[in-house]
This record gives C-alpha cells, sequence and structure tokens, in this order.
C-alpha cells in the first residue's frame, strides 16, 4: 500500500516536530551570542531558506513534462482511392497520421509518404465550410499556404479531413513505456543534476543533524508498517540511456509561502547558554494571511565555522 498525498505530508511534519523538540541538546555552558552579532546572517540563512522549503517540502524543481512522442504511434487511413506511384504502379492512397495534443483531439499530423513532411488537419463528422475552418483555425497573416481543402472524405464513417494552419506544441523531453510512470525528470536547466547537488544546497542553509533527518524520507523513501512511501528524488536511467534525476510526481507536495519575517521583533531566547546554539524567537506572517502575525522560535547552529538554521521556516 503506497502513502496518500496526505500521509506523506503527516510523516514529514511528525519528523520535523520531532527533530526540533529532541535533536538540539545543550552541549557547552558558554553564554550565547548576541542578536546583533548574527542578524546579518539570520537574514542571509531565512532568504534562503525558502529555495530549499520549495524544493524538499513543496512543487520541488522543475521538471519535463511526462507525454510520450505522438508519433510513437502512427496509423493508418485506407482512403480506398487508388493513385500512380512514381513508378507508374498504382497502390492504394494511404494517409499515415498521428493525433497532437490538441484539447479535442482531432487535429491530427498527416503524410501521404514516409517520405514526405508532416502537415496538419482536421477530423469532423460533419461536411465544414471554409468560413467555419477560417474562423476556427485563422490563418497567419502573410501564411501563403493552402489550407482549407478536403484531403478525405467518407460518408459511412462520418469521417472528413479539412487542411489547416496548425502549430503543434513541442516539448524539449518525450517519455517512452520503459519511464516510470511515477517520476518526471528533472530539467537540465534547473542546476541540479544530481542528488549530491541537491543536498550541498540544503546543507549551505541548514545544520548537519536536521538535514540528515530529512534526507531517508526524501532521497531513500519511508517504509511504515505495510505502507511505502518512496522518496521524492531518485537518480535513474532514462529510456534515451542517460542517466537523470527524477522527481517523484505522487510525492504529497505542501504549499509553501515564503514567510515573511519581522526582523526588529527578534530576539535572542535566553532558556539557552550554549554558545553553539540560539533560539530566536521573531514575529512572522504568510503573505496569504498578512495580519495573522504569528511568533515562531528558529534555532540556529554553529558548525563548520557558520551558522545554519536547526529548523524550518515555512
Amino acid at each position: 500500500m503506497k502513502f496518500s498525498a496526505t500521509k506523506r505530508i503527516i510523516v514529514l511534519l511528525v519528523a520535523i516536530v520531532l527533530l526540533v523538540g529532541a535533536v538540539f541538546a545543550i552541549r557547552s555552558c558558554s553564554a550565547p551570542p548576541k542578536y546583533e552579532e548574527i542578524d546579518a546572517r539570520f537574514r542571509e540563512l531565512i532568504d534562503a531558506s525558502h529555495e530549499v522549503n520549495v524544493i524538499l517540502f513543496g512543487e520541488g524543481l522543475p521538471t519535463y513534462e511526462h507525454v510520450s512522442d505522438p508519433k510513437s504511434s502512427t496509423e493508418v487511413i485506407r482512403t480506398g482511392e487508388f493513385i500512380e506511384n512514381e513508378n507508374g504502379e498504382q497502390k492504394e492512397r494511404l494517409i499515415y497520421y498521428y493525433y497532437t495534443l490538441d484539447e479535442e483531439n482531432t487535429v491530427f499530423a498527416y503524410r501521404d509518404s514516409y517520405l514526405k513532411d508532416y502537415t496538419y488537419a482536421l477530423l469532423s463528422e460533419t461536411k465544414l465550410d471554409t468560413d467555419a475552418l477560417k474562423q476556427k483555425f485563422p490563418a497567419k497573416e502573410g501564411d501563403s499556404a493552402t489550407y482549407y481543402t478536403e484531403i478525405y472524405a467518407n460518408e459511412s464513417e462520418k469521417r472528413f479531413c479539412y487542411t489547416i494552419p496548425y502549430e503543434e506544441k513541442k516539448y524539449d523531453y518525450y517519455y517512452t513505456v520503459a519511464d516510470d510512470e511515477t517520476y518526471d525528470y528533472v530539467r537540465h536547466d534547473s542546476m541540479f543534476f544530481t542528488i549530491k547537488d541537491i543536498k550541498e544546497k540544503v546543507e549551505t542553509v541548514y545544520s548537519d543533524e536536521y538535514s540528515n533527518s530529512i534526507y531517508g524520507s526524501v532521497f531513500e523513501g519511508t517504509a511504515a508498517g505495510d505502507s511505502v512511501m518512496t522518496p521524492k528524488f531518485i537518480e535513474t536511467t532514462a529510456s534515451n540511456g542517460s542517466m537523470m534525476l527524477a522527481q517523484s510526481n505522487t510525492y504529497g507536495a505542501m504549499k509553501v509561502e515564503k514567510r515573511v519575517y519581522l526582523y526588529e521583533t527578534a530576539k535572542i531566547n535566553k532558556l539557552s547558554s550554549n554558545k553553539n546554539l540560539v533560539r530566536i524567537t521573531i514575529d512572522t506572517y504568510l503573505p496569504s494571511n498578512p495580519k495573522k502575525i504569528v511568533e515562531r522560535e528558529i534555532t540556529l547552529v554553529y558548525e563548520n565555522d557558520n551558522w545554519y538554521l536547526g529548523n524550518p521556516t515555512f
């Protein structure tokens, strides 16, 4: 049994809550720094954390839309018409075609020969006049191509085909049946090519302990009894033979708003005396509800010669 989107979110939130409550034990008796000393770094981390939060918990990275190449399922219309080929032989006229991805699925690309380029036609169950075709598919100004002619008609099958001006939507990547339908490949222009790339980005913002606490569910998946939560990101071999970073399209993404932090209200919580651990209380609100101001506690951890966030900021 796989996790539903709701269950995925619950698992992530529970993990975060448990982490925030347990991960920061007192490691030193020295006094923490003053807020003024870490204000600039705190603002920098808060601002940078939004991108990381979106990647880990929200919509994730940009991916190639999960569509198949329509040309992979070409069909044939047997017209019943006989024409003379280049060798002077009488051959039945065949129309090789594939449906494009228009909303009504009535536009198709066709050609009479594998040697020709595809052009476009509209399939209709009724006869159409030129004016009706021009209204629905207007030609671009200056386009001298011949359109709105009937290329095939079959009264008994209610199939009438007319040439039309049409621009087919192009995709940067086409999936095949060999590609996992539950994962989409991360676009090459996203600047993240491997799981290592994502981790390196996360670790510029969050502490090692917090980062490691979420890596299991995000990159390895989680099992609970007979339920399985698959990882959000995997590295896999695509059908084209290349190694690709892939993102789950069934993962329970949360809506991650860029929370607004009112820095003039920030203050250090005096309950901690650990010089490597600072808890900051600060007023915040979400852009979707600016009148609801809530106080948040954000933890900073000093490690690797710098401060890092110890809990999420969304």
